[in-house]
């Protein structure tokens, strides 16, 4: 076996640390700390942190099989960089879990039509799970889920004219309007955002103001 380093969140290595000391989940959970749904969603489009969860629960073991990596060279890496861009619409942290290098991606874009498309399918199908997720986030926010908000507006705004290309391809509408929708819709989500952070602002505020005078 090899240890490796497990690409994704900043809580993986404390939570696998945890599961391989304690064999249990919600302990691990506790400790690094991180919610139920983060893990079970991360085990899912992550495929190195599934090995690396199933050797620490069953082993005690934090190290992962190299035959359990995928290889970036023998062109089984493409269907999990695919697939993990439309869980995710992140090009970089995709090709990182497929273990693949991010200018292998861009070439086999340029030079294969049919690669080519699949990704503008999958990027769409990114963008428009990312955008229900975070609106509503914006909208009820929950107290034990955390978001990287600014991240997810930054990964929208990036690929904003890629995804209006394939939604007027697929309405048959003009690109530009659905590309003017779509910036109207980010913009929209920029004011809740700022919105949450002024309420958060005046919470902690007044949370403080109301510790001094006791």
């Amino acid at each position: 076996m090899a240890e490796i380093t497990i690409p994704g969140p900043a809580w993986i290595p404390g939570f696998l640390t945890a599961l391989a000391a304690t064999r249990s989940v919600d302990r691990a959970i506790e400790a690094a700390p991180v919610s139920r749904k983060a893990i079970y969603d991360q085990r899912r489009r992550n495929q190195r942190f599934d090995d690396a969860w199933k050797a620490a629960l069953h082993t005690g073991d934090l190290f992962v099989p190299v035959d359990a990596l995928p290889n970036s060279s023998d062109g089984k890496w493409q269907h999990q960089f695919l697939e993990l861009l439309a869980q995710t619409s992140n090009i970089a942290a995709s090709a990182r879990t497929a273990n693949v290098p991010l200018s292998t991606v861009y070439r086999m874009r340029r030079n294969d039509r049919e690669f080519a498309a699949k990704w503008e399918h999958a990027l769409y199908e990114g963008y428009t799970s990312l955008e229900m997720e975070l609106l509503g986030h914006l909208r009820s926010p929950e107290a034990d889920r955390k978001m990287d908000v600014a991240n997810a507006l930054r990964l929208l705004t990036a690929h904003r004219e890629t995804v209006a290309r394939e939604k007027a391809r697929r309405g048959k509408r003009d690109r530009k309007e659905v590309l003017a929708s779509l910036e109207a819709k980010l913009e929209k989500m920029r004011e809740r955002r700022l919105q949450a952070e002024k309420r958060e602002a005046r919470k902690a505020a007044a949370q403080q103001a109301s510790s001094h005078g006791q």
